[in-house]
């Protein structure tokens, strides 16, 4: 399963990775991993973080559309820290110069 989210200017693309668990030659469990590629949505070919996302709130994720809105939910944030971060960052440089 893989989706392309974009929001603030930048594309998140989240796919979902699904693994089985073993205990003793036996299959125990699935597990489904998020894994994130960030990037200017101009530049899709440079991501500029690639993620392993396993879960969230400290549990595992139960299904594969868990995993995916999980990851989707991670991408968003980073993207807003980045994005509030620099324009932080930016506002404190004006106001140095001034």
């Amino acid at each position: 399963m893989q989706r392309l989210y974009h929001h603030r200017g930048h594309a998140i693309d989240v796919s979902v990775e699904t693994v089985c668990r073993t205990r003793d030659g036996a299959a125990t469990a699935l597990d489904h991993i998020a894994v994130l590629l960030i990037s200017a949505d101009e530049s899709r070919e440079q991501p500029f973080a690639h993620l392993r996302i396993d879960r969230t709130s400290g549990r595992a994720f139960e299904s594969a559309a868990d995993a995916l809105m999980g990851g989707y939910s991670v991408g968003r944030g980073i993207v807003d820290k980045l994005i509030d971060d620099g324009e932080r960052h930016a506002q404190d440089i004006a106001s140095d110069a001034a």
